[in-house]
This record gives structure tokens, C-alpha cells and sequence, in this order.
């Protein structure tokens, strides 16, 4: 599932994430959930008729994906979609935290701040007021898997777009008095995060569920290996992966792809910095069981993770089935864990699930806010849920809603120029190929009850779970009445 992360002053902090796979963008579930949900189906007005099963239909004025590949590696997939006059341009990094040395963990994200600071010709500031100046608007985000640029600009100022990014992947100077200042500025971030309950906890759940993994290592790195991260080991990350051929450009929207694709071969001409990365071996994955982590804060309830092992991009069958059972589970007012646990048994404030999508084999995690009284009940209540869910499966209206819910809310992230680039760099970067995303809402509408209690089966099983629970120093009483 790709999950919209919280945003950073500058940045989208993606270890959060999880980034679309759809949960999809976090946002657009507000939206959803004003629609008119019940227990026995999902009502979304004005769009009955939406979801099909061939796939994602065209939007008017748009043409198929295509992707190309230039003589220096870089490949460039085009999205052309003349629903409104913009246009996003979208480029991913195939390296983020699984990729970087233990002792320089946090690079991708400390260069990713970097490439704001300026350039060889371009000052700290200067690309900001370029972009703003045509009305544009850019961001990047780092995650484990990835790390990515985007930039929405008006379809007339698409060369102003071009040659800015181009000259950040290319010519970054990381200024040594910036890369200082941008320190302090990420080192306070971690500080920042530790006092955060929600933000510890996620990063607490791949901790946990690990005893090694390349998904064990945070994004935002740890002080040490923060502090250790000099202007020359950037540079020389920098130049091993920020190469033609692990890269990929995605534009999507108001353009004419031929016309297009000449200009970014123009741009990116003579841009052939060869890929050649780190030769340490990959960590081995080695999960945890039954292991429980407890965290005491000045907090006013109790943070709850339930960790399971989920499949990995690898696995697409069962990342389909999981998707769904994510909606069955804990997305949305009417999801069993939600009515069972919030509603019908008033355990906790809070309940969701999460599955963010990975490389290799993920997380499964059903979260929740409560009070510290509540904790061993409401464990067991959800244990109990899940063990229902793989003994009786799924009823058909429960997965119809479901579906319908996930088609409906991956419609709505895709209705930008953004939104689309994100969903087609986000799967291309996890498994280069367009096809996932192409036929994604095909897959998850072939999705059976059999399916999804088949990987509920299997991956959640309560010998496979592990823990993390923060909670209050001193708990404040409940309120008594008079």
C-alpha cells in the first residue's frame, strides 16, 4: 500500500510512510469518509459506476503511459493528460536508506536537503526564486526504498522546469557552510522525532520486527551517523547513484510527448555519470517473533503497534490481497477493527491499519491510541479480530466495500498531475516496469474472499508478532462522577 507521509518544512519524510501505495495518500481519506459509509456497503456519490475491471479507464484528454530510454540510461516515462494546463515533472532515485553504509545511515535524506541549497551556477535561494517566479511549485522526499523530485509548473514554463531539475541531479554544488547549517537542521529533526510518539513509534515497528534487514535502518539516521556524514562521503554518494541508469524522469500532464522527450534529450545531454554502487554486501533479512518494546513518555495515552511480516513488491499476489485486507481491517468508520474496537467496545481513541509496500518483505501493523488500563483488552480484542478474519474469512459485502473504497480513493490521489507521476514513479521505481501501476485497480478487483484470507493466514499469525507500546510516565485518572 502507498501511504502519503506527514510533510517537513522542506521535505516529505518518508520513512513515515510509506509513500502511495494507497492508503493512499492520507489526505484524500477525509474525503472519503464524509461520504456516506455503512456497515453493508459503500455509498460514494456521483461516483457509482466509477470502479471497473479493465484496469484504470482514461481520463479525457489522455493518452497511454510510454516510457523511453535515452543513450545515457536515464528512463523517461511520459504521461500525457491535457485535463488542465500543467505539468508535473517527477524525478526518482532508485537508493534510499536500504542502500546506504551503516555509518553513514541518513545520507539520502541529508543530500536530499542538500539539492535545495544551490548549484554550480545557482546560489542557495536562487532555484526557489526561479520556480516561484512562473508560478511553480517543487518538493522531494526520501524513504527507504527511494528518493524522488517533483516539480509542478503551468504547461507553458515546462523548460524553466526541465533545466532546474536537471541542474540539481547534475550540478549540485553542496556548499560546505550549507551542508553545516542543514546538520543542525536534521540533527534537531531527530530530536525532534523522539519526542514525537507517533512518528517513535513507526520507526520503533522496523526496530522491532527485525534482528537485521536493510528495512531496519532509519531514514533520518541516528546522531552518530549523522554527525559522520562529511561534504566528501556525500559527494561520493552523490556521484555513485545519482547516475542516468538508476534513475527515472516521470512527466505527466499538459504536454506533447514527442515534443517532449526532444527537450529532455537536450537537457540531459551529456549527463552520463556512471551508476556504481556500494559493494558491501546487502544485509541479510532476519525477522523477529514475539519480541515486545515498551517506552515511557511524558504523553497523556498509550501508542500501541502491533507488528506482523507483510509481502514484499515481489510478491504481487499477495500484495493485491493485503491491500485490500487493509481496507477490511482498519481503513475507514465502518472496518471491522474500527466498529469492534473503537465503537462497539470503546477500548481505544484510535485504530488503523497500515501496510506500506516495500522492496523487500514489509510491515503489517494495526495501531492505535488508548488509555494504559485498556492496553492488554484491547490486544486481545484485536488478536481476536484477526483470528476470526483467518478462520471465517471475508463476507461479500465486506469486500465489495473494500474495493470500492480503495478504487475510489486511488481515483482521487490520481486526479493531479502530482498525484498520477506519484503513482506511476512510486510502483516503476519498486519494480521497474509501468505494468504494475497499469493494471493495479484490475488486480485488486480480482481479489477473492478465498485470497484475502489466505495472506491473512499467513502472514498474520499471532506467533509471528511482535510489539511496541509507548505509554504515559503517570497515566491522569479517568474523571469521576459526582
Amino acid at each position: 500500500m502507498r501511504v502519503h507521509p506527514d510533510a517537513t518544512p522542506r521535505c516529505l519524510y518518508l520513512d513515515r510512510i510509506s509513500m502511495i501505495k494507497h492508503q493512499i495518500q492520507n489526505r484524500m481519506i477525509t474525503i472519503v469518509l464524509l461520504c456516506t459509509i455503512s456497515l453493508t456497503g459503500c455509498s460514494l456519490p456521483g461516483l457509482s459506476g466509477l470502479i471497473g475491471t479493465k484496469g484504470r479507464p482514461p481520463v479525457k484528454g489522455e493518452e497511454p503511459v510510454k516510457k523511453f530510454v535515452l543513450d545515457n540510461g536515464l528512463t523517461v516515462v511520459i504521461h500525457e493528460n491535457h485535463a488542465s494546463p500543467v505539468v508535473t515533472l517527477d524525478i526518482w532515485v532508485n537508493t534510499g536508506s536500504i542502500n546506504e553504509p551503516r555509518e553513514i545511515n541518513g545520507v539520502s535524506h541529508f543530500l536530499e536537503h542538500m539539492l535545495f541549497k544551490g548549484t554550480e551556477t545557482r546560489g542557495p535561494g536562487e532555484i526557489d526564486r526561479i520556480v516561484e517566479g512562473v508560478g511553480g511549485m517543487w518538493n522531494a522526499g526520501t524513504s527507504k526504498d527511494f528518493t524522488h523530485y517533483y516539480l509542478t509548473v503551468s504547461s507553458q514554463h515546462v523548460d524553466v522546469g526541465l533545466d532546474v531539475l536537471a541542474d540539481v541531479m547534475m550540478h549540485s554544488s553542496l556548499d560546505p557552510e550549507e551542508l553545516e547549517k542543514e546538520r543542525k537542521v536534521i540533527l534537531e529533526e531527530y530530536y525532534r522525532k523522539q519526542d514525537n510518539p507517533g512518528a517513535l513509534l513507526y520507526e520503533k515497528v522496523y526496530e522491532i520486527a527485525y534482528a537485521s534487514s536493510p528495512l531496519k535502518q532509519t531514514v533520518l539516521g541516528v546522531p552518530d551517523s549523522i554527525s559522520a556524514i562529511t561534504r566528501e562521503k556525500m559527494i561520493d554518494y552523490y556521484h555513485r547513484y545519482y547516475a542516468p541508469r538508476n534513475m527515472v524522469l516521470i512527466a505527466a500532464g499538459d504536454v506533447e510527448m514527442q515534443t517532449l522527450l526532444k527537450k529532455i534529450r537536450s537537457t540531459f545531454d551529456g549527463f552520463d555519470r556512471q551508476f556504481d554502487p556500494y559493494t558491501t554486501p546487502p544485509m541479510p533479512e532476519k525477522r523477529n517473533t514475539g519480541n515486545m518494546e515498551s517506552i515511557s513518555k511524558e504523553i497523556k495515552e498509550s501508542y500501541l503497534a502491533l507488528v506482523f511480516p507483510a509481502p514484499g513488491i515481489q510478491e504481487p499476489d499477495d500484495v493485491y490481497a493485503m491491500d485490500v485486507l487493509l481496507y477490511v481491517l482498519g481503513e475507514g468508520r465502518s472496518s471491522r477493527l474500527h466498529q469492534e474496537i473503537r465503537e462497539k467496545k470503546r477500548l481505544v481513541s484510535s485504530i488503523a491499519t497500515t501496510y506500506p509496500t516495500h522492496k523487500h518483505k514489509g510491515v503489517f501493523v494495526v495501531s492505535a491510541t488508548l488509555k494504559r488500563h485498556n492496553l492488554d483488552e484491547a490486544k486481545q480484542a484485536i488478536l481476536a479480530e484477526l483470528e476470526k478474519l483467518r478462520t471465517k474469512g471475508v463476507k461479500g459485502n465486506e469486500l465489495a466495500k473494500a474495493k470500492k473504497l480503495l478504487s475510489n480513493v486511488y481515483y482521487f490521489s490520481n486526479e493531479t498531475a502530482a498525484g498520477q507521476s506519484g503513482s506511476i514513479g512510486f510502483y516503476y521505481t519498486l519494480t521497474g516496469d509501468t505494468s504494475f501501476e497499469r493494471n493495479y485497480l484490475a488486480n485488486i478487483q480480482k481479489q477473492s474472499a478465498r485470497d484475502l484470507q489466505r495472506v491473512a493466514k499467513k502472514y498474520l499469525r499471532p506467533e509471528a508478532l511482535n510489539q511496541v507500546i509507548i505509554e504515559p510516565i503517570t497515566e491522569t485518572p479517568e474523571p469521576t462522577s459526582q
